[in-house]
């Protein structure tokens, strides 16, 4: 639990005490994934919080008949369906497991509690908060350019989300066929 503290606790410029993430994991109930098994089901409401202590999940929504992966969250990530958390509607994205995955659920009630009871919790959510609309910006900024830009950035900047997904949803993440991915991944060591 150290470690996913310590990551919680470079989410963003605002760095919370040991005390206050001891609060918020308190009643946390610990979630076991099995690679492909959904975390939020889209068109369900779930206002719980969630995060990830291990491994990778995606965030995914239909696009006419296909499958877009949106964003990955991996250790640290909070996970928030924020149509049911802020609307009490039903979840726009599925959130699903790419590799075997563990993750920490939050009830929704102890999370708005801390919120109002505790000052530094409520700066730390919303430095949180600001920080991860900051990087749905930032990943425009990296994953941008040709099909092969985008591959070598999320290969440089992270080399995770390439060694335990699945290609087809990296692929839909980068917006391109799987056999084009496989195809640039072969150009790509032929290069070297």
């Amino acid at each position: 639990m150290k470690k996913l503290k310590e990551l919680l606790a470079q989410e963003c410029t605002f760095r919370p005490s040991d005390e206050l993430l001891d609060k918020l994991l308190a009643p946390a109930e610990t979630i076991e994934l099995k690679k492909g098994e959904i975390l939020i089901m889209g068109g369900i409401v779930d206002p719980n919080i969630y995060i990830v202590k291990d491994g990778i999940l995606r965030y995914a929504y239909m696009d006419g008949l296909k499958e877009m992966t949106f964003v990955f969250a991996l250790p640290a990530s909070v996970i928030i369906a924020m149509h049911s958390y802020y609307a009490h509607l039903p979840a726009f994205y599925q959130v699903e497991s790419c590799c075997k995955s563990t993750v920490l659920k939050i009830p929704k009630s102890h999370y708005d509690n801390l919120i109002v009871s505790s000052h530094e919790f409520a700066q730390w959510a919303l430095s949180y908060s600001q920080g991860q609309i900051f990087y749905l910006e930032k990943k425009n900024s990296v994953v941008n350019g040709n099909a092969k830009e985008r591959f070598i950035s999320l290969i440089q900047k992270r080399p995770e989300i390439m060694e335990k997904v699945p290609l087809k949803y990296i692929a839909s993440y980068l917006g391109i066929t799987q056999p084009y991915l496989s195809r640039l991944r072969g150009e790509l060591k032929n290069d070297k």
